[in-house]
């Protein structure tokens, strides 16, 4: 017996509707497994309550931000990501003042993929935070809201006695792309660490000033294959002809397999933005020979009589 198209159709739809709902989590099951006395339930409860995307998710999230165990709390950080809502700020913000590094942290992270700016002060403070990994994920997030308020606190991290903070405020201010930030930039240009230097060149790079590509270029040939694999992912979004030349100098030589990696993708990013099409390679044809000359037949002798 065939069904009829349109019967068909609506029989697929409350299928498809019935599998939906069959999947879609217990939302009152996730919220009462919030309030359990077992601390792993609870964690995982705030795992499936970010998961769910369901707004009515967000009180108990908020609750468990303030659970006795750090790895709860964490958990629920995290959610805040997925379940996205401006309310959400408030309690990330207090957060950033959790005894445990692996909340903070998680707060810090949420916050610059919400992009509020109402986190742009609080992070701006962690910047003077004792811990450098604090410090160096505050400036982070900082690049991600991407606002211009966050330049001045940015632009002091590139005093910072951590090169990974410094490094990663050269960064940020490339992702905001704020004059005001040009002389700070261009100071870190003559950072002690390769790294620094390479991210000051392509945030200013991206400001339209090329003055710090040369020390891209000079990177390739850094001791660190860290920093030969940050300037080759800098030449190849940034770099000219020139970077183009010290790529293929440094390809030559490069015998880490991850940095020669990059740079090998930095060159066909490098040539596709330059316009520059390889040539095919031609091949050669083969030399036709000459058919072999057929030797001539001895002469015969005549017999005498």
């Amino acid at each position: 017996m065939r069904l009829r198209p349109l019967f068909a159709a609506s029989f697929l739809l409350i299928s498809s509707a019935a599998v939906v709902f069959a999947q879609a989590p217990d939302i009152k099951a996730l919220l009462n497994a919030a309030k359990s006395s077992e601390a792993q339930t609870r964690r995982q409860a705030a795992e499936d309550l970010g998961n769910s995307r369901n707004p009515a998710a967000i009180p108990a999230l908020k609750t468990l931000l303030a659970d006795p165990h750090p790895f709860v709390r964490q958990a629920a950080a995290q959610s805040f990501a997925v379940v996205s809502d401006p309310s959400v700020v408030g309690p990330l913000v207090v957060a950033l003042k959790d005894t445990a590094p692996s909340v903070r942290s998680a707060a810090m992270r949420v916050l610059g993929k919400l992009r509020s700016a109402d986190a742009v002060g609080p992070l701006s403070e962690i910047l003077s935070d004792p811990d450098p990994i604090a410090r160096k994920t505050a400036a982070s997030s900082l690049g991600e809201i991407a606002s211009k308020a966050a330049t001045k606190a940015l632009a002091a991290a590139l005093s910072d006695k951590d090169p990974g903070v410094r490094g990663e405020a050269a960064k940020s201010l490339g992702l905001l792309a704020d004059p005001a930030a040009h002389d700070a930039l261009s100071a870190a240009l003559k950072d002690a660490d390769a790294g620094v230097r390479v991210q000051a060149a392509a945030a200013l790079a991206k400001s339209g000033d090329v003055s710090g590509l040369p020390s891209a270029y000079a990177a390739l040939k850094s001791k660190d294959a860290m920093a030969r694999q940050q300037a080759a992912s800098t030449v190849g979004l940034v770099g000219d002809k020139t970077g183009l030349a010290a790529l293929e100098a440094a390809l030559a030589v490069e015998k880490d397999a991850n940095a020669r990696g990059m740079m090998e993708f930095a060159r066909a990013q490098l040539k596709s933005r330059l316009g520059i099409v390889d040539k095919p390679a031609v091949k050669k044809a083969a030399a036709k020979k000459a058919p072999a000359k057929a030797a001539k037949p001895a002469p015969v002798k005549k017999e005498s009589k």
